[in-house]
């Protein structure tokens, strides 16, 4: 997970937010929580407020599976 001492808030983002900059669907978000693959660098309560994500933690995500596709090519 990325230190929020490095972090601005320009990039956090909601689920929704951090799906679109990925280029995934939202529930890809979600599986990716699941699986423990993305955690979010500020938990939401699951009621009055969302999880938000770290760009650099979801270009790490992305990155990781990219290499993934690639070795398997």
């Amino acid at each position: 997970m990325a230190s929020l001492v490095h972090v601005s808030p320009a990039d956090l983002l909601d689920p929704d937010q951090a799906a679109a900059y990925a280029g995934v669907e939202p529930v890809t978000i979600r599986q990716w929580k699941h699986r423990g693959l993305l955690a979010p660098a500020i938990p939401g309560d699951g009621h009055r407020t969302r999880h938000l994500y770290a760009k650099p933690d979801l270009d790490r995500v992305k990155r990781d599976f990219a290499q993934a596709r690639q070795a398997r090519a």
